[in-house]
């Protein structure tokens, strides 16, 4: 819409949720204005750093923080063979299988990859296609229960369908391990 909205909270949260930019104030001044990854990181006074010193990270950080370049990809017209040759190359279980411009479709794991190539199956016949998804807004606390139950690593998928990133156990206590260290 190329509009610019100006919305005053006292919500520290509200703020945090809505803003994609963030002026706090003291006094009527304006001390810190920016992201809200820069201002909980790096609080420029000692104001901003009481004022977001209780903020809960999981609740910032998405899964555009946390996620993973989507390394490797397998094409959804590869065979098992392909699968396992990746599969060895990167040291994982599992890769995530995309259509042409990266159109998400599942999974194949080692496993069903050895199955299928004795038993001369094709890709499609082992794709695991209800592997957990989300958008690259999903705050990381909706992500965590995700992570806990899923079996494999969820992949975020934009709109339109395409691969973004992946994100794994890993890669979410580093993020937030990684935000507590930067706000020391």
């Amino acid at each position: 819409m190329s509009k610019t909205i100006i919305f005053v909270s006292h919500d520290l949260d509200e703020a945090l949720k809505l803003g994609d930019r963030i002026a706090l104030m003291k006094d009527g001044e304006i001390v810190q204005v920016g992201t809200a990854e820069e201002i909980l990181t790096r609080p420029s006074t000692r104001y901003v750093e009481k004022f977001v010193e209780d903020v809960d990270m999981a609740k910032v950080l998405t899964a555009r923080d946390v996620m993973k370049r989507p390394e490797p990809l397998l094409s959804l017209d590869s065979g098992p063979t392909n699968a396992l040759r990746l599969m060895k190359e990167y040291g994982i279980s599992s890769v995530f299988v995309v259509a042409r411009h990266r159109q998400f479709r599942g999974l194949v794991t080692v496993d069903d990859a050895i199955e299928a190539k004795k038993t001369n199956k094709s890709l499609l016949d082992i794709l695991i296609t209800d592997v957990t998804t989300v958008p690259p807004e999903t705050p990381v606390a909706e992500i965590i229960p995700m992570i806990a139950e899923a079996q494999y690593p969820v992949a975020v998928v934009d709109e339109s369908g395409r691969m973004r990133g992946i994100i794994v156990r890993g890669s979410v206590l580093a993020a937030l391990a990684r935000m507590e260290v930067d706000a020391l």
